[in-house]
């Protein structure tokens, strides 16, 4: 049974949810309503306004997935197309760890991996219900009230959101289906962009996840390269 933890406001789910695991070995979720030092990957600020779902949740899973944070941006992604008809034929996943909705950025993930517990930790924010400000929007941001002319449940959608991770992953059968779900949603495919490898800059086309949850791109030269780290800067075309 999972134990739900709502505060106002935290520093950050993340920082709460390693202290309150400390007191238990039940599986946890922590939501805020805002968070003070929200952060994403390569610890990037990650504003989280009131009104918007920002939690952590833990899972404990034995099934050895290639990308944790793909598999999330699948579950999210068709359960937000589920609920909501706007979103059908618009909103894109983002490898590795963003939901795009119009080429506006919906959500983020962030996660990591315990291998001596067999646990995932997943740090997920999404615009809901938050005004989009100047501050966000100057990274291209977008809620789903803004889309859908209303407001959503925050507690309802975060919980709709981790039984879509532990029904998904207990009746799939192999990683192949999620990994062409991705890349039938992939944000960018076919697209020239600019981005960071490996600390190095290079411009490349964006083909498609393989089976290993790794972005391959297109060099100049024409080779394959196979990303298994490292971000979209900018698109280039």
């Amino acid at each position: 049974m999972r134990n739900y933890f709502y505060y106002d406001i935290l520093d950050n789910t993340m920082q709460e949810y390693k202290l309150l695991k400390e007191l238990s070995d039940e599986p946890l979720c922590i939501r805020a309503g805002t968070q003070k030092t929200g952060f994403g990957r390569a610890n990037h600020i990650w504003l989280s306004p009131p009104g918007g779902l920002w939690f952590t949740f833990d899972y404990e899973n034995n099934i050895s997935l290639p990308s944790f944070a793909l598999y999330l941006g699948f579950c999210i992604h068709q359960c937000l197309q589920s609920l909501f008809e706007p979103l059908k034929g618009k909103l894109q996943i983002k490898w590795t760890n963003d939901i795009i909705f119009s080429n506006r950025k919906l959500g983020g993930i962030l996660c990591n991996y315990q291998p001596a517990k067999r646990t995932y930790i997943a740090g997920i924010g999404l615009n809901t219900n938050n005004d989009i400000d100047s501050e966000l929007g100057k990274f291209g941001a977008v809620s789903l009230k803004s889309i859908l002319g209303f407001e959503v449940s925050n507690n309802e959608l975060c919980r709709l959101i981790i039984k879509s991770v532990e029904d998904k992953c207990l009746s799939m059968e192999d990683n192949k289906s999620y990994i062409d779900y991705c890349n039938a949603h992939l944000f960018g495919k076919g697209r020239f962009a600019l981005l960071e490898m490996g600390g190095i800059n290079i411009a490349a086309e964006i083909m498609e996840i393989d089976s290993n949850g790794a972005l391959l791109i297109r060099n100049g030269k024409g080779e394959l390269l196979a990303m298994h780290t490292g971000s979209i800067l900018q698109f280039l075309d």
